[in-house]
């Protein structure tokens, strides 16, 4: 199920509004990836990892991510603005992936979450992938009402809450919903905020949106 969709032809492409294209990415996409994840605010790359993750560790996660899982990106002409993660293995039964969300700062809360939810739903069902697990820190109440509108209910345990998406369902629920405003906005500067430090971390990380 898994290799089968790995090693189908990368051509899943969108253009939304003329301003928002998406695209799959994959091992050559490693340093505009890198470089998206550096430019996330402090909090948005806490959120997003956790906690603070060393270079060695990232360098390392982009590039599993890229060889082994489904990675969506958002573009604007050839910047990454976002990207949206589906990752499946051993450790899940099967027929349930883990998903990862990261948007840049500056556009936040502006639709690129849902479209990238979407996307991944289509994805998830080319995949054999039945269930999406969502994992996100209790802070990020984005995330938390993001997964919601796609009918997962959220549990909080530890110090994450963890909800799941029903493919089926969540794409039903994308059909009926109006699409999001235009995205064919004035472009905001993306921010810095590098965080470096070193520590373990859960296979999949938490999500930012």
């Amino acid at each position: 199920m898994f290799f089968r969709f790995l090693f189908k032809p990368q051509d899943f492409e969108t253009t939304l509004d003329g301003a928002i294209r998406l695209r799959r990415l994959g091992p050559g996409d490693a340093a505009i990836f890198r470089d998206h994840i550096h430019a996330l605010h402090f909090t948005d790359f806490r959120d997003r990892f956790n906690g603070l993750a060393s270079d060695y560790w990232l360098d390392k996660y982009i590039a599993r991510s890229l060889d082994t899982a489904i990675c969506i990106g958002a573009f604007q002409d050839e910047h990454l603005l976002a990207v949206a993660e589906l990752h499946s293995g051993s450790h899940l039964p099967e027929g349930e992936a883990e998903s990862a969300f990261s948007v840049a700062s500056d556009w936040r809360r502006k639709g690129l979450g849902t479209l990238l939810v979407k996307a991944l739903l289509k994805a998830a069902t080319e995949a054999g992938i039945s269930t999406i697990i969502i994992e996100t820190g209790p802070q990020n109440h984005a995330m938390k009402a993001l997964a919601r509108r796609f009918g997962a209910k959220m549990r909080f345990g530890g110090d994450q809450s963890v909800g799941r998406i029903n493919v089926a369902e969540g794409l039903r629920i994308a059909g009926r919903r109006k699409s999001p405003p235009p995205l064919a906005i004035a472009v905001p500067g993306v921010g810095g905020g590098l965080a470096d430090g070193l520590g373990n971390r859960p296979a999949v990380p938490q999500t930012a949106v």
